[in-house]
C-alpha cells in the first residue's frame, strides 16, 4: 500500500500543476481606451483588475496608470476652461497671451500624463504576464534535518 501511495501522490501533484496555469492577457487600443482579452476571449475592465490583484506589482502599475488618467482628464478640463478664456479675451481685443499660454501648457502636460497612462497600463498587463511564467518544476532533494526527501516547487 505505501509503495503505491507515493507515486499516486507524485504524479497527482505533477497533474494538478500542470493543469493550474492561467492564461495571459493582451491588450489593442480601441477608439477611447484599450480592449482586454484573455487568450481569445474579451474580458472587461473589472475582470481584469480582479486578475490583476493576485499580483501585487502589476496592480501597483494598474493604479499609477488609473491617477495618469485622472490627472490628464482634469488637465483636459483646464485646457477648455484656458481656450473658453482665450476666445473670450480675442471677442474683447484683449492680449489672449496668458490663456495662449495655458492652453499649451496644459495640452502639453495632460498629453505627457496621456501616454504615462497607456505605459503604465502596458506595465501592468507585461507584469501580470511574467508572473504567469514562473517555472513549476519539481525538486526532489534528501531531507536537511533527518532521513526522508523532500518536494521542493
Amino acid at each position: 500500500m505505501k509503495k503505491t501511495l507515493l507515486p499516486l501522490l507524485f504524479l497527482f501533484t505533477l497533474f494538478v500543476s500542470f493543469n493550474a496555469q492561467s492564461q495571459e492577457v493582451t491588450m489593442f487600443p480601441g477608439f477611447w481606451d484599450y480592449k482586454y482579452y484573455q487568450d481569445d476571449e474579451r474580458i472587461t475592465k473589472k475582470e481584469l483588475v480582479s486578475l490583476l490583484e493576485t499580483n501585487d506589482e502589476a496592480l501597483k502599475h494598474w493604479k499609477r496608470s488609473r491617477t495618469f488618467s485622472q490627472l490628464s482628464y482634469v488637465l483636459l478640463a483646464a485646457e477648455v476652461g484656458f481656450l473658453v478664456w482665450q476666445i473670450d479675451r480675442a471677442r474683447n481685443d484683449l492680449s489672449t497671451t496668458g490663456p495662449f499660454i495655458g492652453v499649451m501648457a496644459s495640452f502639453g502636460v495632460g498629453l505627457t500624463f496621456a501616454i504615462l497612462n497607456g505605459s503604465q497600463k502596458r506595465k501592468a498587463v507585461l507584469k501580470y504576464n511574467q508572473g504567469l511564467e514562473k517555472p513549476t518544476a519539481f525538486k526532489i532533494l534528501p531531507s536537511k534535518r533527518g532521513l526522508g526527501i523532500v518536494l521542493q516547487f
